[in-house]
């Protein structure tokens, strides 16, 4: 499994997600967007984003925290 994250330093809802990816033991890449290029790179993916996370699973886009939860507990979800 390919996990992408973009986060952002105090931010309780990034340490949620990866908290949750960290319980599963699934590996996942951060892009912390203080850094001008990750931001950069968030802003080509999604020119209208305003919130972190952002969270790529597999090249799927699926959004920020809640709808990180809301596949995880998709019953098209695969990885139990």
């Amino acid at each position: 499994m390919k996990i992408v994250i973009y986060t952002q330093d105090l931010c309780e809802f990034c340490d949620s997600a990866k908290k949750e990816f960290e319980k599963r033991s699934w590996y996942y890449t951060i892009h912390n967007v203080k850094h001008e290029d990750n931001k950069k790179a968030l802003l080509e993916l999604l020119p209208n984003v305003k919130t972190v996370p952002q969270i790529w699973i597999d090249d799927e886009y699926i959004g920020g925290y809640y709808e990180l939860m809301t596949w995880i507990e998709d019953e098209k979800y695969k990885y139990v």
